[in-house]
């Protein structure tokens, strides 16, 4: 029977005071503990290159120029020299897939089209370099990471022509800018002129005050000019009612009748004015409805 004051026994009591005493450097045999392998610091290398080449845009009639920085990144337990022998070897292969990536996408733009074909030229570079670094691996484990960043132009001479159709554009909305604001300005000035003319079109001396105001120095001869066809029209006026007078004195009082009332429809169909309604003794009345 075990003696309830002293502790239990067991082989998890006896593994667990064997790894505390390991710990504490104070083994039954005196011994330390296993020492942990020694790995080198981790170093790394990086290379910066920048290559610009050309090739065929859309038609093969010009090319785009398209330049490539790349940044090359390794990093290992090696020392920084031999990282910066692996960088180095592998900057050819690297050019040679941004060379052969670019060159089946930049020909499914045309020349005038960089902006379009800049993000999806860089996006097969990208791919492209991903997929060579993937496929070769790296020797004594060695870790290679590169970003690129690609700037895609069109030919100066193709520029030229660009900008002249760039001008010729803006010259035109400019135009087109200047005849709006032309007719929002027309508008104003017609609603300003119709309420001037609307406002003088009853007073006969308005073509007089409007020659005054342009020409304030001329008032003079205005005031003459007005005077004279002032009086011009009284005798005009004088004439036409001794004219009118002597008809009278003629013609009976039926005659009188009957051209006063054919001057009068003549003068609405010349003005283009809805003669009055007729009466029940109007000339204007049929010979039916004047005997009822």
């Amino acid at each position: 029977m075990t003696d309830p004051t002293k502790p239990r026994g067991g082989r998890i009591r006896r593994w667990l005071s064997k790894v505390i005493r390991g710990l504490l450097n104070d083994g039954p045999h005196g011994g330390t503990l296993t020492p942990m392998p020694y790995f080198p610091p981790t170093d790394g290398a990086n290379r910066i290159r920048t290559i610009t080449f050309e090739t065929p845009a859309k038609g093969d009639a010009y090319n785009f120029t398209i330049t490539v920085e790349m940044c090359l990144c390794a990093t290992g337990q090696q020392t920084p020299s031999q990282l910066q022998a692996v960088v180095d070897g592998r900057l050819p292969d690297l050019e040679a897939e941004v060379r052969s990536a670019a060159r089946p996408e930049s020909r499914k733009y045309p020349i005038y089209r960089p902006g379009a074909a800049e993000p999806r030229v860089a996006a097969q570079i990208d791919a492209a370099i991903r997929r060579t670094l993937a496929g070769v691996p790296s020797d004594y484990g060695v870790s290679l990471q590169c970003t690129t960043r690609v700037r895609v132009d069109m030919p100066d001479e193709v520029r030229a022509l660009q900008r002249q159709t760039v001008q010729e554009q803006i010259q035109l909305e400019a135009r087109y800018e200047h005849s709006e604001q032309a007719a929002l300005r027309l508008g104003e000035l017609r609603e300003v002129w119709s309420k001037f003319i609307k406002d003088g079109l009853h007073e006969w001396n308005t073509p007089y005050a409007v020659h005054m105001a342009l020409q304030p120095t001329s008032a003079a001869q205005t005031l003459f000019t007005l005077r004279k066809d002032r009086k011009d029209e009284a005798e005009k006026l004088v004439d036409m009612v001794s004219a009118v007078t002597v008809g009278n004195e003629r013609m009976d009082l039926l005659e009188f009748a009957l051209a006063t009332d054919s001057a009068l429809r003549k003068t609405h169909e010349l003005l283009g004015i809805a003669p009055p309604p007729p009466g029940g003794d109007s000339l204007f009345d049929d010979s039916e409805e004047r005997t009822r």
